[in-house]
């Protein structure tokens, strides 16, 4: 439900009293720049719209929590009600309270408490002096040339100038800890807080923080406002008339208090007919003029912090799930609130260690890797690294980067973590959907988060350590379906599962048949818990039928328009239906995952391990050259998702030095170049340069490449099915 704010005065009373936390995402306050803070401000000040605040309705001890601008946690077991929780909007939320009131000082008697020292700033609305105004040097925003305000109804009107203008015209000066300023927050407001804003070098100084008043020091700040405003009214006042007695002519004073008045030509026109007397009765209309312009001053202030355009979205405790994707929604492009972010906030609870460093401690320990689980050519690719035991496939496979968790880890981090904390006794039937939704991990409770960490971190660690061995992947993003890490994770949760070498079998047998069969093409979500429902009971023995394996293995390189031959050879009755780019992927990572001769050199393996694994890229056997027609142009062929050059079939990896060695070389060069041993694992053999001048002679050479990667795969996925069957 939304709702404009109305009163932002109630929203800053709700600060101060709790009643809107800070939920602890281990997020810092960023809008530390002086002039962001000025421009939220400017924004206010011009009555603009700011944006958006999503609160989440909650029980106080639901997450752990800080009070807005505080750094320290706080304990809320004396909070009884229900609070809000402020999911979305914290930066623009505590620049405006700190701006607008004292509540965040308040509640840190110590700056050391401030979640940022640049929240000792103190903002001002600076009005200019009157006679730089008069002389041109500054811009009249607020009706000070002639001391009547510049709007008629200040308390509903929309101001002409724009945030930008306003923008110069805010002020911030910094205290210290124990200094004697007169706008130090923990000191009660007196005489001298009047005297700093009415002799300010540069005109009049409005103290914003005193425009919502609260706490002990309300009425001592209420008095103080109201006195400053009086002040540079009366200020202002004393300049206009000042100047006015220092004109030496009755002509120049006639002329001066015509200008003054020109916005009321009938009062100007009693002055100039009423009879001489000792008072002078410009004096007295400045001085009614003075009081009505610090009336509307005040009055139009109080407005704009009435009527803060800030889109409020409340969302219950029942709709958490929600709350997160209205987040994403109000910040595409942006850092995103996600579950992951309760969940931190959550297990902070029952532990004072940061939740975020704690991960990454797991997921950089040191590891250990049993070589049982692995094929001789695998154990032989990976050499010196698992005989001195010098590796960690979590941080291999990119899961951290720049300090930053990969988003893909942490998703499958808590489908494994709740479909786990919720099947402990891995029963089959138990593994349900609705585990990996975001309301359901939601409802985890801290204890069970907290216990089950680095167990769930281990086991995501052993199945990216399979997808490396097994599946000829470098890199967390290079698993396409990422549920399927979700699954092998599920799996890896018993310790008894890991070390079989034929259970990583099956597991391979499973990976291969549904990337092939496209499986995991549509509705991944009910496909992954069937496939674990299956793949759990048939490890456990409870039921030795592979039907649904077998199924799946009989539609590899066979599903209709997915992976079938006709597809992937381009011979289409359809010609908008194309072979997706994923097929491209799997049939490189598969022809990696049993390693290989370098293409152009035969004393290099190529495999997931090979020191040049991070540069290898996908690469055209057949070069698009190759089989163009007069006219065409290779880089225009690249496009043609039809062409037969762009098959699938027509790539596999080789290192990105080795593409730019052999891109220039004639077709004869660069055929005579590729290893026959490369030939022979790749599947190239009939490929000579005398065979691939026309695009059916293409057709011909990846058909029969087609032929002998289905026999392969097929062989390979039967082979490693032989002992569950």
């Amino acid at each position: 439900m939304a709702d404009n704010v109305s009163d932002f005065k109630e929203l800053v009373r709700d600060i101060e009293s709790k009643k809107i936390l800070l939920p602890d995402f281990q997020r810092d306050f960023v809008w530390k720049d002086e002039e962001k803070q000025k421009k939220i401000v400017a924004s206010v000040l011009t009555k603009m719209p700011i944006g958006s605040i999503l609160l989440l309705t909650s029980k106080a001890d639901e997450y752990c929590s800080k009070v807005i601008g505080k750094n320290e946690d706080l304990d809320t077991s004396d909070i009884k009600d229900s609070v809000d929780f402020l999911l979305d909007g914290q930066q623009r939320i505590t620049v405006l309270t700190n701006v607008f009131s004292d509540v965040i000082h308040d509640n840190c008697p110590k700056v050391k408490e401030l979640v940022s020292l640049s929240l000792k700033r103190r903002f001002f609305l600076r009005i200019p002096k009157w006679m730089d105004v008069y002389k041109g040097k500054e811009e009249d925003l607020f009706g000070v040339r002639h001391l009547a305000f510049s709007l008629q109804n200040p308390d509903v009107d929309i101001p002409d100038f724009l945030s930008g203008q306003i923008l110069n015209f805010i002020e911030t000066q910094t205290f210290n800890v124990n200094d004697s300023k007169p706008f130090n927050p923990h000191t009660t407001p007196t005489t001298n807080i009047d005297t700093f804003c009415v002799s300010y070098p540069e005109g009049y100084l409005v103290p914003l923080y005193m425009l919502i008043p609260l706490g002990k020091k309300k009425n001592a700040i209420m008095k103080r406002y109201i006195d400053i405003i009086n002040a540079i009214a009366e200020g202002l006042y004393k300049e206009i008339y000042n100047y006015y007695l220092s004109l030496q002519s009755c002509d120049e004073r006639q002329d001066f208090m015509k200008e003054i008045l020109a916005d009321d030509p009938d009062t100007f026109e009693e002055i100039m007919e009423s009879s001489p007397t000792m008072e002078d009765p410009f004096e007295g209309v400045l001085e009614d003029r003075k009081d009505l312009w610090g009336a509307a001053l005040k009055t139009y202030l109080e407005s704009c912090i009435k009527n803060v355009y800030l889109s409020q979205i409340r969302v219950g405790e029942s709709q958490r799930a929600r709350a997160i994707d209205i987040y994403e929604n109000l910040n595409m492009g942006g850092v995103s609130l996600n579950t992951f972010d309760l969940i931190m906030a959550r297990v902070a609870k029952v532990s004072k260690k940061n939740f975020l460093m704690r991960l990454k401690e797991d997921m950089g320990k040191e590891r250990s890797y049993p070589s049982s689980i692995l094929s001789a050519e695998i154990k032989n690719a990976m050499g010196s690294i698992l005989v001195n035991q010098d590796h960690n496939a979590t941080i291999r496979t990119g899961c951290i980067n720049k300090e930053e968790i990969n988003s893909r880890y942490i998703d499958a981090f808590l489908d494994v973590l709740c479909l786990y904390c919720n099947n402990l006794s891995f029963d089959p039937d138990n593994y349900k959907v609705d585990f990996i939704k975001k309301d359901q991990i939601l409802r985890l409770d801290p204890e069970s988060i907290d216990d089950n960490t680095e167990k769930v971190v281990d086991a995501l660690d052993r199945a990216l350590f399979f997808f490396e061995t097994r599946c000829g992947i470098r890199t967390i993003s290079e698993i396409n379906y990422n549920l399927m890490l979700v699954l092998v994770g599920c799996i890896f949760m018993k310790d008894e599962n890991y070390y079989n070498s034929s259970v990583h079998d099956l597991l391979e047998a499973w990976y291969w048949s549904a990337v092939f069969s496209g499986e995991y093409d549509k509705d991944q979500n009910a496909h992954m818990i069937a496939n674990l429902q299956n793949m759990t009971r048939r490890i456990k023995g409870a039921n030795k039928d592979m039907a649904w394996l077998i199924s799946m293995s009989e539609n590899v390189l066979k599903m209709p328009n997915f992976s079938d031959k006709r597809l992937l050879l381009m011979d289409r009755t359809n010609e908008e239906r194309y072979p997706k780019p994923v097929l491209r992927n799997f049939i490189c990572q598969y022809l990696l995952s049993k390693t290989y001769t370098d293409m152009f050199d035969m004393k290099k393996c190529v495999s997931v391990f090979c020191k040049d694994a991070a540069s290898l890229e996908a690469h055209h056997i057949i070069p698009l050259g190759s089989a163009k027609k007069v006219g065409e142009v290779a880089a225009d062929l690249r496009k043609k998702n039809g062409h037969i050059c762009n098959s699938p079939l027509n790539f596999v990896y080789i290192t990105k030095d080795a593409n730019k060695e052999i891109s220039d070389d004639p077709i004869d060069v660069y055929e005579k170049r590729i290893q026959p041993a490369a030939k022979s694992a790749l599947h190239i053999t009939s490929y000579t340069a005398n065979a691939i001048n026309t695009e059916q002679k293409v057709h011909d050479i990846l058909e029969n490449r087609f032929d002998m990667l289905y026999g392969e795969i097929t062989g390979e996925i039967n082979n490693l099915m032989q002992n569950w069957r």
